[in-house]
């Protein structure tokens, strides 16, 4: 088994950054612009001089040109909150390569390039409630803090999604960059703890980790199938006609899913575990502009 914390592989990745398309508040300096005005290196725009402005934000060489007294306004430069909700529920970690297994070590590979960006990176581990969570910290050593915990929660139980993420929202204060790495293959649904994200003004990626046999099963005859969350068997005869059943109703959820966060502007991408980890950071992540 691949170890979470792969030190020769993230300083293949220590080039790339974590991006945030927005511009939010933070509390420290850091990579991510800030909508408040101040001193700092990226200037943003003039504006007509209001009174109460700093008189030291008068562009005096644009006054004597132009005649205008304009005042320089800055963007500043903050942190930005990196949540990592990791799906730890028992049909994650089902497949040849658990799917648990990859999503903690994409886990740790995020934080990794979060913490290097000087972003506070938490972790936010769940099943149908939040599991104990690793507050958002700055500095490599965050590290350390977020593998152990990955490495100590064995996948298990059952999946909501809607009310693991409206217990994220209750419980921190702050929005900010949520990657929520999930099979979404929960009969639950997911639309009301997203709508509680994007209502706080949280930024969300959605990364869905699924097995190949989950894409591409590759069953046939009798069998019984077991749902590993709610202990229900079924007997099947699977031939052709019932993968074909199966391959509709799947490309019909994932449809869904991708339409619902295509209509709230939400990344989206498919991780198959057969995927390398290094191929999805830098075709994948990179492609959808969410890595640089």
């Amino acid at each position: 088994m691949e170890p979470l914390l792969d030190e020769a592989f993230l300083a293949r990745l220590s080039n790339l950054k974590v991006i945030a398309k927005g511009r939010r508040k933070g509390k420290l300096a850091g990579v991510h612009a800030s909508p408040r005005v101040g001193v700092s290196v990226e200037f943003a725009e003039y504006r007509e001089y209001a009174p109460g402005d700093d008189f030291r934000h008068i562009d005096w060489n644009v006054y004597g040109r132009l005649d205008r007294v304009l005042v320089k306004s800055f963007v500043h430069e903050a942190d930005l909150p990196i949540y990592l909700l990791v799906d730890l529920s028992a049909s994650m970690r089902l497949g040849a390569s658990p799917k648990a297994r990859y999503a903690a070590r994409l886990a740790v590979t995020l934080a990794y390039l979060g913490l290097r960006g000087q972003d506070r990176v938490g972790l936010v581990p769940f099943t149908d409630r939040l599991l104990p969570v690793v507050l958002p910290r700055h500095g490599i050593g965050q590290m350390t803090h977020i593998v152990r915990a990955l490495e100590r929660m064995p996948a298990a139980g059952s999946t909501s999604i809607d009310r693991a993420l409206s217990e994220f929202v209750s419980a921190s204060r702050e929005s900010g960059l949520v990657f929520l790495l999930s099979d979404f293959l929960s009969g639950a649904g997911y639309e009301e703890g997203f709508s509680r994200l994007y209502h706080r003004g949280d930024e969300v990626v959605v990364i869905q980790i699924l097995d190949p046999d989950e894409l591409r099963p590759t069953l046939e005859g009798d069998v019984v199938l077991a749902d590993v969350e709610t202990g229900r068997r079924v007997s099947l005869s699977v031939g052709s006609g019932t993968l074909a059943l199966y391959g509709r109703r799947l490309g019909d959820h994932l449809g869904r899913l991708r339409a619902y966060l295509s209509d709230h502007r939400t990344p989206y991408i498919l991780a198959p575990t057969d995927v390398p980890l290094e191929v999805l950071i830098h075709e994948r992540l990179r492609a959808g502009g969410i890595l640089q």
